[in-house]
């Protein structure tokens, strides 16, 4: 079997989960579900991810898993990144961060924070942004910069500046709550 077909046949209903993290060499998985066709049968997995950039995974209840390589997860290690700063002094700096928050938050749903990306300093202790006439409002993936100039729209000049190419070719392994960010992965299926 391979994630793909594991993921196809994996489904909401069958109390899948990670029962356990190892990354000694590689990231191994330990996945269990219930049998897609006798429901009192259960299904132990070792999925391997190998060549892992990143990783949050942790034991965890798990119906979906999906592996591509079109997420906006990804953004960080395959998308070309660069600054977007700003030109002209908004009228109201903080309805600027909240259309900035808001377009970040569509789009990451809480897998990635705003802090990542926002030139915000000591977010949570008070806002340094868009303080001026001039700076930077944020830096990371292309896509991510183009997201933010959209939701910002006329509200201030930005102009966005390249700064690097990432490696790429990496895809993610997304559970419902975690995920690993890796080259390829492996699917074993084991007796328990």
């Amino acid at each position: 079997m391979n994630i793909e077909e594991l993921s196809e046949k994996l489904y909401e209903d069958l109390n899948g989960r990670i029962t356990a993290v190892d990354f000694s060499d590689d990231l191994v998985i330990d996945f269990q579900c219930d049998d897609w066709q006798d429901y009192d049968t259960t299904r132990f997995f070792k999925i391997t991810c190998h060549g892992v950039k990143e990783s949050d995974v942790q034991p965890s209840v798990s119906g979906e898993v999906e592996f591509t390589e079109s997420h906006q997860l990804l953004w960080n290690h395959n998308e070309p990144h660069g600054y977007l700063y700003y030109s002209s002094e908004p009228e109201n700096r903080y309805e600027i961060l909240g259309r900035v928050w808001e377009a970040h938050e569509k789009l990451f749903g809480g897998w990635r924070p705003l802090t990542d990306f926002a030139n915000t300093y000591h977010a949570g202790q008070f806002i340094e942004f868009c303080i001026g006439s001039n700076g930077q409002l944020a830096q990371g993936p292309k896509p991510l910069m183009e997201l933010y100039q959209n939701a910002i729209g006329s509200h201030i000049k930005t102009n966005y500046v390249p700064s690097y190419n990432p490696e790429g070719g990496c895809k993610a392994l997304v559970f419902d709550t975690c995920f690993v960010i890796c080259k390829s992965v492996a699917v074993a299926e084991t007796s328990s």
